[in-house]
């Protein structure tokens, strides 16, 4: 990602308000979320399917054992 990028959206970041409520802040959040995924390559995505898909499989062969403390 380019830093430039992350720098013009520093700024819109910083939404607070005095009342203390943090759905603005969750709001905020979820949308800048949606729009660095929308922005990514087909290959960035792809890299990062592919390591959702070795950690599905890695945790679906996983067996839990329980041994006896001595």
């Amino acid at each position: 990602m380019d830093s430039n990028k992350n720098n013009e959206r520093e700024i819109s970041q910083q939404v607070l308000h005095e009342d203390d409520s943090n759905d603005d802040l969750w709001k905020a959040a979820e949308k800048r979320n949606i729009m660095e995924s929308l922005s990514l390559s087909y290959t960035e995505r792809f890299k990062i399917m592919m390591r959702l898909m070795r950690i599905e499989h890695m945790l679906s062969r996983a067996k839990i054992t329980h041994k006896k403390m001595p």
